[in-house]
Formats: structure tokens, sequence, C-alpha cells
């Protein structure tokens, strides 16, 4: 193997030896067969043998190697592969019923599992639910770090498999340094550090998959509502109200809040702050004696043109028209 394959930044399993170290000629009639037979021999139960189908090729050697490491009811693995596609298998197959993440670190992964599609490339996780059975293919030369979590550890968004984030997203960031420093003081810790380490692991997954979706129920109105009080404190003191000002304000990301607007507004979050501001202006039309272009600066739009087209196209009138009505 060469270093690419030898070197791992991440450390999984210390010094100890790989738990799989496989090479079986591209060339081989019975590769498949050999791949699984020597898989089962090397891993054993503890590390279960995935569905897989080697390309043909008329040179070379496919190639993995997985070094592994158990923080108690969290298994985490090193892996490298080349080229290969595969499947869990489904009841009895790879890591039933778990949830499973790969921290893609070179290469790229891409998983199917009925119509949703998930995809992993270099600086990329995916959070999946093992629940159903997936296929995958592995690009040549991948390396990522799995990671296998509880099935109650992680509770993914009804109708949602997978869940995908960059490594430099600020909850993949810290879930990623709390990771690499469990893996690494795991055999120094006494049994209620290591219990309150994998319980801080457990709570940092559920938090990533939290900051890339949302599926509850009475949160989703309620962090509606707070985002519309935000918005209406700020629709004339701030020209340069944006979503994502209102996303660190309530502390989601800009991506949640696009879900919350899509599902409670049916419009996106600022196309539901220039409908307000059309509302107050309209209002103090009415109500002032301010001038068209006074109340146009007023509520933040360019110029006086730009607000009179904004206005007839969501009143079906001009904003003198009102005024005179």
């Amino acid at each position: 193997m060469d270093s690419a394959v030898s070197t791992s930044l991440w450390r999984v399993g210390g010094a100890s030896p790989p738990a799989l170290d496989i090479a079986v000629p591209y060339a081989d009639e019975n590769r498949n067969r050999v791949l699984l037979s020597e898989w089962r021999r090397q891993g054993g139960e503890a590390l279960p043998a995935p569905l897989l189908m080697l390309p043909r090729h008329s040179e070379g050697a496919y190639r993995v190697r997985v070094r592994a490491q158990d923080l108690l009811d969290i298994h985490v693995e090193d892996q490298y592969s080349d080229a290969v596609a595969g499947g869990t298998g489904g009841p009895g197959g790879h890591h039933e019923d778990r949830i499973v993440t790969h921290i893609t670190l070179d290469g790229e992964w891409r998983f199917t599992s009925r119509n949703q599609r998930s995809r992993a490339g270099a600086g990329t996780l995916c959070v999946r639910s093992h629940e159903k059975p997936w296929d995958f293919e592995v690009a040549r030369g991948t390396r990522a770090v799995a990671v296998v979590l509880p099935p109650s550890a992680v509770r993914l968004p009804s109708n949602t498999l997978a869940v995908t984030a960059e490594h430099t997203s600020p909850a993949a960031r810290l879930l990623l340094a709390q990771l690499r420093l469990f893996a690494d003081v795991a055999d120094e810790l006494q049994p209620a550090a290591a219990t309150a380490a994998r319980n801080a692991t457990l709570e940092l997954f559920q938090g990533l998959v939290n900051d890339q979706t949302i599926d509850d129920e009475d949160f989703t109105p309620a962090l509606f509502e707070a985002a519309t009080g935000y918005i209406e404190d700020r629709l004339l003191d701030d020209p340069d109200l944006n979503a994502r000002a209102v996303a660190e304000a309530l502390h989601v990301s800009v991506r949640t809040l696009y879900r919350v607007f899509a599902q409670q507004a049916t419009s996106s979050v600022m196309a539901y702050v220039r409908e307000r501001r059309l509302e107050r202006a309209r209002a103090e039309l009415i109500s002032t004696r301010l001038t068209v272009s006074e109340v146009a600066a007023r509520w933040h739009f360019a110029d006086g043109s730009h607000f009179v087209k904004a206005y007839k196209k969501r009143f079906g009138e001009t904003p003198t028209t009102s005024r005179r009505g």
C-alpha cells in the first residue's frame, strides 16, 4: 500500500494494525467472491461485510483498508477504498438500523435509497439512517471516517434518510473536533468521563442534523413567529435587513430559516420583508402627508420609480391612487 493509504490524520485505532487490509486483482474472475470471503475472514462479526461489486480491469488490484475503534457504543472507522459499488443489504445487512455518517476526506461517496440520493464529496459529511437499505458507489482513492451510532442516538426528520453538511460549517467543525479528541483520549478516560464524552458527541450529532433540517411541528411555527417579530422590529430602522442577519439573531442556519418561511409563509424571507414594508408604506400614504418619495425612502426602496412599480404589483394601483382613495 502506498503512503496515501497508510497515513491518516485521524489516528483511528492508534498504533494497532488495520482491522481490514485487502487487495484483490481486478482481473480475477472470482474477485467479488474473494473480496467478500476475505472481508468476512478479517472483519468477522465486528466489521460486517457489505454487498460489494468490483469493476473489471485487466490489470491492477482493488484495495481496501479499515482501521476501527469503539468509543463505548459509537463505532469509528478510518476507511480507504478504491472504486467499488455495493449495498447495505437491508435486514441483517451492513450496520442494520444504525445511523451511519461518512466524513469524506478525499474522493467521493454516492448513496441512493428509494428516491433519495446523497453525495459526500471531499469536505462533506453525510448522516444516513440505515432503517432502509442503501446502494452506494465509491470513487477510486476515497478516504473517509465512518461513524456508526446507535439507532436511537440521532433523530432525522420524517421522510428524510440522509442529511449532508460541509466540514466547514460551525456545527460540523464542533462535531469533528469532538470526535477527534474523543478518539485520541478514549483509552485514557475513566468510565464516567467516557460516558460524558459519548453523550456530548451524540448531542453534537443531533445539533448538526437540527442545524441542517427542521421537522418539529411545534418548533416551526414558534421559529416563524420569532423571525417575523424580529423583522417587524427592524423594518424601518435597518436598511440592510437580510435573511442571514435574521438567522444569526435566532441562532439557526439560513437554510433552516428558508425552510420555515417556505412552510409558513410560502415565500422567501426577503419577499416577506418587502411585503411588510409595502403594507406599512401603504398605511402611511393613507394616514400621513408624507410624499410618495418620502414614504419610499422611509421604507428603504431604492428610488421612487422602484417603489411605485412594486406597490402597483402588490396592490393593483399606484401610491397616488391609494392616497386619493
